[in-house]
């Protein structure tokens, strides 16, 4: 991953708020699960999902401001610790910095972004479990979360290809 400045672009509104309607949409997902051969699949890490192909020329503040709050909207609907998205949001998009990615969009760059969103969320929805609920976590059940976020990736990355060939202005999303 590579670096054009420490200065972000110029950012824009409406990638930023068809992103923050998509990481929005996504947390609402991630309610629901799938159940296949009496396995349970949660559809909890398909928000980061959108977090990893957040576009570059976002206007940074409005994507913190929509992150947050989508985070916040995440946590009320699933019944779980108010915040602890929120911050998980947060984090993932404030280490990521997809307005300072040179070209994040390549496989190789994609796969090392996502294993580092998951990574990160991992650790933090560990440890702010713990802290806050006094149990461990069921790391099983986030592997399979995991897996299935991982196997959604690249049908994720063919919708984003699509729809920033739709648009005029390729290099919001590019």
């Amino acid at each position: 991953m590579t670096y054009f400045d420490v200065q972000p672009p110029i950012g824009k509104t409406w990638p930023a708020i068809a992103a923050g309607a998509a990481l929005l949409f996504a947390g609402a997902l991630s309610v629901t699960g799938l159940n296949l051969f009496g396995v349970q699949f949660g559809f909890g890490f398909i928000p980061l999902l959108v977090l990893a192909i957040w576009p570059r020329r976002a206007n940074g503040i409005l994507s913190i401001v929509l992150v947050f709050f989508a985070g916040l909207f995440t946590d009320w609907a699933a019944g779980g610790i108010i915040g602890q998205s929120a911050l998980l949001f947060v984090l993932i998009w404030g280490v990521l910095r997809p307005e300072l990615r040179s070209s994040p969009f390549s496989p190789i760059n994609m796969i090392v972004i996502w294993l580092a969103t998951c990574g990160l969320a991992v650790v933090v929805l560990s440890v702010s479990g713990v802290f806050v609920m006094g149990i461990a976590p069921d790391l099983t059940a986030m592997a399979r979360q995991m897996i299935l976020a991982s196997c959604l990736l690249p049908v994720l990355m063919l919708l984003r290809k699509v729809i920033s060939m739709r648009l005029t202005d390729y290099d919001d999303w590019g």
